[in-house]
């Protein structure tokens, strides 16, 4: 999709924008949401973003569409990993290819992966001509070579027999060399000169054949392009779709493709397998498939990991677990903070029935001033009253919004990497 417009409406991700993709030669029709717009913050980007050589619009997606993919999201496991922007984004290519397509095609339920479990380690085959990497046959055919040749005159050596004959039979065939040798002045340059001649070709024949091999299976600037199409190919095909959505987020390919969406991809950076995931708890070995919990209904501790789960042909569901990812000691070094009472404590969540408070602004910062509405009624002053010293606000506690429950108090907690 490099060349030649095969999408009539394309749904752009941040990543689209971010990489600087030359989206109007994939799509017609470029369209995201304003939370996409709202997520680039570089200068650089932004400027990009100004002077676009395409027409970008703008579209709002209905809610009905945002619980559709929000349900679908939790039935294969990726909800947890999904942000809001990136719901909206999938939403958006659902709302369109239900308008210009219809429905009937897309999937309600994730797709149930059968794995056929071979108990012998098969070898896999591998490819001879990968792109990118060099395989020097003609240096293997010359090792090979004198590899067979030096075991043919070690086999000779080691024959006790026929040890004292074959060194007559050498002593014999050097004489008569040596008879036919003529060690006059007159040949001493002709000898000389057939020498050097014989001792030049070699040289120059193998430093030909080094430099032709050194340029061939490479990846150089000039043959970058065609490297990054046929890798590309090799895992997506080109074809023309009405509506499809350009993403690199695993998450977001594993939905799209699960629901049966037509999915773009920036330098085939395209998923290969399609995944369900579930959560596992690590201390009671139990699961469960509702992807929001935080604590193991079972035991009741915070030990809850998403695993990946397939089919086997008797229909068994078979869990896949990384070994080498290591469980983290996050929480064990500093002790918790004190648990404290009243209206805006700020507590660590312990159990899931653990109790918080509303965390609700005073009434004087939900008051609005407004002098022209019809409906306003004159105060002592016209100006808007800002609430500034009550707890709330110096907590920075606004309606609706969720608020850290250990804030800074917490040194365990995981904090965001600043880009």
């Amino acid at each position: 999709m490099d060349t030649a417009q095969n999408v009539d409406y394309l749904v752009v991700d941040t990543t689209g924008f971010i990489q600087n993709t030359a989206l109007q030669n994939i799509g017609k029709h470029i369209i995201t949401c304003q939370d996409v717009v709202n997520e680039i913050t570089n200068k650089r980007q932004l400027r990009r973003l100004i002077v676009l050589p395409y027409d970008l619009q703008i579209k709002n997606v209905y809610p009905e569409s945002i619980q559709v993919i929000t349900e679908f999201a939790k039935k294969t496991g990726d909800y947890p990993c999904l942000s809001a922007t990136d719901i909206k984004v999938m939403a958006l290519a659902y709302q369109l290819e239900k308008e210009h397509v219809g429905t009937n095609h897309l999937n309600t339920e994730p797709i149930r992966r059968n794995v056929n479990f071979v108990t012998k380690t098969q070898s896999t085959p591998v490819k001879a001509d990968v792109v990118g990497f060099y395989d020097p046959k003609n240096k293997t055919d010359c090792d090979e070579d004198i590899v067979a040749i030096e075991d043919d005159d070690h086999d000779h050596v080691e024959n006790g027999e026929g040890e004292s004959n074959n060194l007559e039979e050498l002593d014999n065939k050097l004489l008569e060399k040596f008879q036919t040798l003529d060690c006059t002045d007159e040949n001493e340059d002709d000898s000389e000169n057939v020498l050097v001649s014989i001792t030049d070709q070699p040289e120059s024949t193998s430093e030909d054949s080094e430099s032709d091999d050194d340029n061939i299976g490479w990846i150089t600037p000039s043959n970058i392009k065609n490297a990054k199409k046929q890798l590309d190919s090799e895992m997506t095909e080109e074809i023309s779709v009405k509506v499809a959505c350009i993403t690199t987020d695993f998450a977001m390919q594993n939905v799209l493709k699960q629901m049966n969406l037509n999915v773009a991809t920036l330098d085939g950076r395209m998923i290969k397998q399609l995944r369900t995931f579930i959560l596992r708890c690590h201390a009671c070995f139990k699961t469960t498939s509702v992807m929001t919990k935080v604590f193991c209904p079972k035991c009741g501790n915070k030990t809850l990991k998403r695993v990946a789960v397939t089919l086997d042909e008797e229909g068994n569901q078979q869990i896949h677990i990384n070994g080498r990812r290591q469980i983290t000691g996050r929480g064990k070094r500093y002790s918790l903070p004190t648990i404290k009472g009243g209206k805006h404590s700020n507590n660590p969540y312990l159990v899931e029935d653990q109790r918080f408070p509303d965390q609700q602004p005073t009434r004087l910062a939900k008051t609005k001033t407004n002098p022209l509405n019809d409906d306003y009624i004159a105060g002592f002053s016209p100006f808007v009253m800002r609430d500034v010293t009550s707890k709330s606000a110096q907590l920075k506690i606004r309606p609706h919004s969720s608020v850290k429950h250990w804030m800074k108090k917490n040194p365990n907690e995981a904090f965001r990497k600043k880009k």
